[in-house]
């Protein structure tokens, strides 16, 4: 079964919003959990909608590390997903570029299709102009690398009275 960005993206959005439905959330303060608590739950979810093809922490090359490999957060088929969790209140940092470089640099590595996902619980989401920061590579260190696109998908809650959330994707292309 070939699995595409699209179908991930599509995943990630019916999970986002239904973090905000208070229906689905009942007690859980879904909104204030880390990546480190959401990940189970991110798991589990992804298990339900794609069943098998599902590897979670599926080994990766990881260049600059110490043993050169390192493992992505899923692997669905052959599109290879990190995630990165902005909680309410949170710092902006945690969905930045530059915080995220090592997993920026295992997508890059990975011969398929990748993206990275980043949800953003806050009430301030961040601008189109952090998203496309995303475009400036990470260095991967001496050698002759091979690397190959990937793609970003930022979901996140709009600045208006009545609960509305958006998603940025980009397909960030190596020059």
């Amino acid at each position: 079964m070939a699995v595409t960005v699209t179908e991930v993206v599509e995943a990630f959005d019916l999970l986002f919003a239904s973090m905000h439905r208070k229906e689905f959330c009942k007690t859980l303060r879904l909104k204030e959990y880390t990546e480190r608590e959401l990940q189970p739950i991110v798991r589990s979810f992804l298990l339900g909608y794609f069943g098998e093809s599902l590897v979670p922490e599926a080994k990766a090359v990881l260049p600059g590390s110490l043993s050169g490999s390192g493992r992505v957060d899923f692997l669905v088929g052959n599109v290879a997903i990190e995630l990165a969790v902005r909680s309410k209140g949170k710092a902006k940092a945690n969905i930045s570029s530059s915080v995220n470089t090592k997993e920026i640099k295992k997508l890059i590595k990975h011969d398929g299709l990748a993206v990275m996902v980043l949800l953003d619980f806050s009430d301030t989401p961040a601008t189109d102009h952090d998203i496309e920061r995303f475009r400036e590579w990470p260095s991967l260190g001496k050698g002759n690398h091979t690397k190959s696109p990937f793609n970003v998908a930022y979901f996140y809650k709009k600045r208006t009275k009545a609960l509305s959330l958006g998603c940025i994707t980009k397909n960030i292309r190596v020059e």
